[in-house]
């Protein structure tokens, strides 16, 4: 009876101990879950680098602009309601999130160029959503399996708000930063101020039709309506 109650015993230990192994792993989100093809489309693109979701209905409530031309379009493809152009799955509200869309006030915040989209902060300041990424919450940032050091993620652009001691960090150039936009470096850590954040491609991306309503369903089971018979001539765009 021993015996089997300390095999019991082993084996229990060994399965959390893989448990953790894997969770500290795996990167914190369900993103591997829809995979590449819920993010982007390899033939029905409705939007730059490929994606096949984007929000054309919300506009940022910190300046009335759309938002158009932010990596945050696609972004709220599935994080915002149905009703704000979103698929509803786990939506946040721009009314009561971190400001996107705008240059940062540097008396407010310290951030790098290259944490910027074209001057303006964006979703992609903050997360690097690529499934590569190990990190709670796809942040950038190390900050603990259940982000209980958050703050070691806010220092990267509040270094003058923190404790500084009390998260162990000796300043915010010794900060590592996770990217997995550089193909030949590869999915890693990098020095804050040299992650790639996005990369500039070549806009060429136009919808032949209207935008499908977004989900996360591969998209080789959402075609949009326009694929059998468009409703817009690429040839005279």
């Amino acid at each position: 009876m021993n015996k089997i109650k300390g095999l019991f015993m082993a084996l229990t230990s060994a399965l959390f101990i893989s448990g953790i192994l894997v969770t500290n792993t795996l990167a914190q989100g369900p993103h591997e879950g829809v995979a590449c093809l819920g993010c982007h489309s390899v033939h029905f693109a409705v939007d730059d680098k490929a994606f096949a979701v984007k929000n054309t209905t919300m506009i940022n409530p910190i300046n009335g602009e759309s938002l158009e031309g932010l990596v945050a379009a696609k972004c709220l493809g599935c994080h915002e309601t149905q009703e704000l152009g979103g698929a509803g799955i786990r939506p946040i509200h721009l009314h009561t999130t971190h400001p996107i869309g705008i240059i940062p006030n540097p008396r407010v915040a310290d951030v790098p160029d290259n944490l910027l989209n074209e001057g303006k902060l964006d979703c992609v300041s903050c997360h690097e959503p690529h499934p590569s990424n190990p990190n709670f919450m796809y942040l950038r940032v190390d900050t603990g399996s259940y982000g209980e050091n958050l703050q070691k993620f806010c220092v990267t652009c509040h270094s003058a708000k923190a404790d500084m001691k009390l998260i162990g960090v000796e300043s915010v150039d010794s900060l590592e930063l996770f990217s997995a936009m550089d193909q030949q470096a590869g999915a890693k850590n990098f020095r804050r101020d040299e992650v790639v954040t996005h990369n500039i491609s070549t806009k060429y991306i136009k919808p032949l039709g209207a935008i499908p309503a977004n989900d996360i369903l591969p998209n080789y089971l959402k075609k949009p309506a326009w694929v059998n018979e468009p409703e817009i001539n690429p040839l005279t765009q």
